[in-house]
């Protein structure tokens, strides 16, 4: 499977909207400097795994700010 239809596959997996979830990768995709007609299997395990990082540290400064006030 090409990298974009398993990104896309992915994406629709989630059960999330799949609007935000999207735009997001595509943030992380461009981050990366990779072109959406190139990514690759090794790009999108680099892209999942920076955007499960930025879900992760998020939310963990969200629990942070919601003990501290």
């Amino acid at each position: 499977m090409e990298g974009i239809a398993l990104l896309k596959l992915l994406i629709e997996s989630t059960g999330l909207p799949t609007e935000a979830v999207e735009r997001e990768i595509n943030r992380l995709v461009a981050l990366h400097g990779i072109k959406s007609t190139e990514i690759t299997l090794y790009d999108v395990r680099d892209i999942l795994t920076a955007y499960l990082q930025d879900t992760l540290s998020e939310t963990k400064a969200a629990l942070n700010s919601e003990a501290a006030g």
